[in-house]
C-alpha cells in the first residue's frame, strides 16, 4: 500500500471542494466572481497533484495501461451509464437547469459516454465523470513522456518547454472535439508534467525556496490578477480559456498558492479523509446537487437568486451534504465492490 503524503491528500480535498462548490454556484446570480475564481484553477490543482503522486512501476507499457484503465476507466463506465437512470428520472422534469430537454434518446446517450468528450453537452447525466477519460488519456501519454526523460535527464526542461507549446498549439488550432479528453490531455497536461517535476526536484519540501510566505504571496496576487484579466471564466470541460496565457498563470499560481496552504496544515483528519476519497466524491456529488438545484422548491430559488449571503451559505452547506452523503455511498461501494470506485485492493486509492 502506498505510503499517503498527507498535505498532497490535504491539497486534494482542497480541490474537491472547490469542485463541487463551483457545480454547486454555477447557477447562483450574484457569486460569479467566487465562480470565476474556483474555475480558474480547481481542475489544474487535480492534474498537478495527479503527477506529483505519479509514479513509474517496473511494469510493461501494456501493464500500465491495462491496470490504469482498470482503476480509472471502468468506474467511469460503469457510472456513466448508471446515472442514466436518475438522468432519464430527473432530467425530463428540469429542462434547461442542467442543460437538456424532455428529449431522451438512450443509443444517442450510450454513444456519448463511449466518446468520453463532456464538450458537445455529452455526458449531462454526471458532467464530473469527463475528468476521468481525460486523466487516464493525460496519464498514458505523460507516462511515454517521463519514462523518455528519466532515461535521457538532459531533455527535461526542452520536454517541458515542448509540452507548453504543444499546449498552445492544440488550444489556438485543433478544430475537432477528440475522444477520453485527448484535448485536455495535449491542452493542460504540462501541469501534470510540472507535478511530476515538483515532486523529483523536491519543490515542496521544508527547504524550497519557493516555500516563502513573501514568494507565496506574491503569487497568489499574480494568479488572482491573472484570474481577474482573463475576459471569461476558464472551463476546462467545454475547452473555453479565455486568454489562454493567463488561464495558464492563474492555474499555475493559485495552485501552488493552495498547495502551500496544505503543507502549513500539513495534519487534518478530515481534510485527508476527503483527500483519500475524491473518486467516490467525484462520482456521486452531481447528483446530490441536482436534487439540491431542482427538486427542493424554495431553497433551489434561493441557491439561484436571492443575495450573494445567502447564495453563498447555502451553497456552502449544499457543498457539505453532498460531499457527506458521497462519502457514504463511497464507503457503501468500497464494501461492495471496490473497483467501482477505482480500488483494486480496499484503501488503495486512485490519485485523482
Amino acid at each position: 500500500m502506498k505510503k499517503r503524503i498527507n498535505f498532497i491528500d490535504i491539497a486534494r480535498a482542497f480541490a474537491m471542494i472547490f469542485i463541487v462548490l463551483g457545480h454547486t454556484l454555477v447557477h447562483s446570480e450574484h457569486c460569479r466572481l467566487i465562480f470565476k475564481f474556483l474555475y480558474s484553477f480547481h481542475v489544474v490543482l487535480f492534474f498537478i497533484l495527479s503527477g506529483y503522486t505519479f509514479k513509474l512501476k517496473n511494469e510493461s507499457f501494456l501493464s500500465f495501461i491495462k491496470n490504469k484503465f482498470i482503476r480509472i476507466m471502468i468506474p467511469y463506465f460503469v457510472w456513466a451509464v448508471l446515472f442514466l437512470i436518475p438522468y432519464m428520472i430527473l432530467g425530463s422534469k428540469v429542462g434547461d437547469t442542467i442543460g437538456t430537454t424532455s428529449s431522451f434518446d438512450l443509443s444517442k446517450q450510450l454513444l456519448n459516454v463511449l466518446y468520453g468528450n463532456g464538450n458537445m453537452s455529452a455526458l449531462k447525466q454526471n458532467s464530473a465523470l469527463w475528468f476521468l477519460p481525460a486523466l487516464f488519456t493525460m496519464e498514458v501519454v505523460y507516462y511515454l513522456i517521463i519514462r523518455l526523460v528519466n532515461k535521457y535527464k538532459k531533455i527535461t526542461f526542452p520536454v517541458l518547454i515542448s509540452s507548453i507549446s504543444i499546449n498552445y498549439i492544440v488550444n489556438a488550432f485543433l478544430p475537432i472535439i477528440l475522444p477520453w479528453g485527448i484535448n485536455t490531455a495535449l491542452t493542460l497536461g504540462t501541469f501534470f508534467y510540472l507535478g511530476y517535476l515538483f515532486k523529483n526536484y523536491k519543490v515542496f519540501e521544508n527547504n524550497s525556496k519557493l516555500f516563502n510566505k513573501y514568494y507565496i504571496i506574491i503569487i497568489l496576487i499574480i494568479g488572482v490578477l491573472a484570474c481577474f484579466f482573463n475576459k471569461s471564466n476558464v472551463s476546462c470541460i467545454e475547452y473555453e480559456y479565455g486568454y489562454f496565457t493567463l488561464a495558464l498563470i492563474s492555474g499555475l499560481c493559485l495552485s501552488i498558492v493552495f498547495i502551500y496552504i496544505a503543507y502549513l496544515i500539513n495534519k487534518n483528519k478530515v481534510l485527508e479523509y476527503i483527500g483519500r476519497n475524491t473518486m467516490g466524491i467525484l462520482i456521486f456529488h452531481k447528483l446530490i446537487i441536482l436534487i439540491f438545484q431542482t427538486k427542493l422548491g424554495i431553497i433551489s430559488k434561493l441557491l439561484k437568486n436571492s443575495n450573494i449571503y445567502l447564495e453563498l451559505s447555502l451553497s456552502i452547506l449544499v457543498v457539505i451534504l453532498s460531499i457527506i452523503f458521497s462519502l457514504l455511498a463511497t464507503e457503501i461501494v468500497r464494501r461492495i465492490f471496490p473497483l467501482l470506485i477505482g480500488e483494486i485492493k480496499k484503501r488503495n486509492n486512485i490519485n485523482t
